[in-house]
Formats: structure tokens, sequence, C-alpha cells
């Protein structure tokens, strides 16, 4: 009777006997030290079940014959991956979510964008020829409130300049804003200045004293548009500190 299997491998005989002549093939006697244990023939049959073609693809053939196995599939293959490929294959990683969550933030335009700036108020624009009458200024002046209550500097060029006080009254009407009464001696003058913003009927008063001596200036500021206030302050202090310069 043959075997249901084929031996391609002397180490496999188990209880045959192979010669080198297929012809005088003859089954010997089972030695004691011949007989393979139930583990081993276990492992020998399993063994078998791969065919000639299967090991020489899974193995190399050492020096007594045998195959030894070199495949070693996770760690060679990990091994042989850059960082940045091992990063793509572990995505747990917290490498891996930070560089693609902004990597897909940038592409898609969902990063957190800077707040604009506000942008600037407008410039307040001034009628470049007011009217107001003294007795009218005086009543505007004695029914307002007071807006601004301030101190500003004057540049030493001009405070010098003040020894004329009409220079500062024209340098002020040079910017619309004009002057309806002035007074005082030196170190200490006082103004009475208004304006009147452009396109509209409000009027903004001023009472300015000056000290040439410190170069300071107290202003007193009352306007109709309350709203506006603000601005024309700071249009007034930009002017007054130009003072002297031109």
């Amino acid at each position: 009777m043959k075997p249901s299997y084929m031996f391609t491998d002397k180490e496999h005989r188990g209880t045959f006997e192979y010669s080198e002549d297929l012809a005088n093939l003859t089954v010997g006697a089972e030695a004691p030290e011949t007989v393979i244990s139930a583990q081993r023939y276990q492992e020998n049959d399993n063994d078998l079940l791969l065919s000639t073609s299967d090991k020489e693809d899974n193995g190399i053939r050492s020096s007594n014959g045998s195959y030894t196995s070199t495949y070693n599939a996770p760690s060679d293959l990990l091994s042989s991956q850059t960082p940045a490929e091992t990063a793509l294959i572990n995505p747990g990683s917290s490498t891996y979510s930070t560089q693609t969550n902004f990597s897909l933030d940038d592409l898609l335009g969902l990063g957190v964008p800077d707040a604009p700036a506000p942008p600037p108020p407008p410039a307040l624009a001034l009628n470049s020829k007011p009217v107001l009458d003294p007795a009218t200024f005086q009543k505007k002046w004695g029914q307002l409130a007071l807006s601004f209550s301030q101190e500003c500097s004057l540049s030493p060029q001009g405070a010098a300049s003040l020894m004329n006080p009409q220079s500062l009254i024209r340098h002020m009407q040079s910017n619309y804003i004009q002057c309806i009464a002035s007074g005082g001696q030196p170190p200490n003058y006082k103004f009475y200045f208004y304006g009147q913003k452009a396109g509209a009927a409000a009027f903004y008063l001023v009472e300015c004293i000056v000290n040439t001596a410190s170069a300071k200036a107290q202003l007193k500021i009352k306007a109709e548009d309350g709203t506006t206030a603000e601005a024309f302050s700071t249009l007034f202090q930009s002017v007054l500190s130009q003072f002297g310069h031109s």
C-alpha cells in the first residue's frame, strides 16, 4: 500500500528506509532510536502539508539541507519605514493628529483668523466759514454743559510765538476754528474759539487759557453735538500742538 503523501526529505522517512536505488526499496524494522515521538511526528506531518515551492518561497536552505524561515512581517515592515511613514501607519499618535488637523485647517480655510482691527473713526470735518456773533456765543456758553475739561501742552516754539497773540488766532483760523474774543497779559492769555460741524448747524465752543511760562493750556469745551465732542477735542488739541511749527 502506497502512502497518501510523498516525502520530500529524508528527515521525514519515519519507519520507511530509502535506498539510493528506488528499485531496491525495502522496509526495515523499527529501531528504538528511529521511533519518532508523537509530537515530532505531528510537527513533521504539518510541515509536509507545505509543497516544495511553498518552502522555497518562505525560507532559505541551510547548509544541512533544512529550511529556515526569514519572514518577519511586522518588524521588518516598520523598521524600513521613514518617521513620516510610521506616523501615517500609526494614526493614533499625537504627531499624526496634530499635523493632519493643521494641514486640513489650512487647506479648508478653517484656521482661526486674527480679529480685524476696528476701523478708525472718520475725521471730523469743520465748516470753513462759520458765522457766530458774540451775543449768541455768550448765550450758548451759558446754556451748554461742559463736555471736556483738560490740560494740554504747547511746543516751546508755540509758547515763544505767543509774544504776539494774534499769531495763534491766525493759526487757528487757517484750520477753520474762529476766535470770538481774546485778552490777557504775559504769561497768561485767554482765548474763546468756536467751530462748526460741516454740513450741520452744531457749534463747538472753547475757552483756552495759555500760560507761556509752563507752555500749558487749560481747555474747556462745550458742544451742541455731544456725539462728536470728543472728535472735536482731539482735532483742537492737534491743531494747537502744531502752533509755532509753521
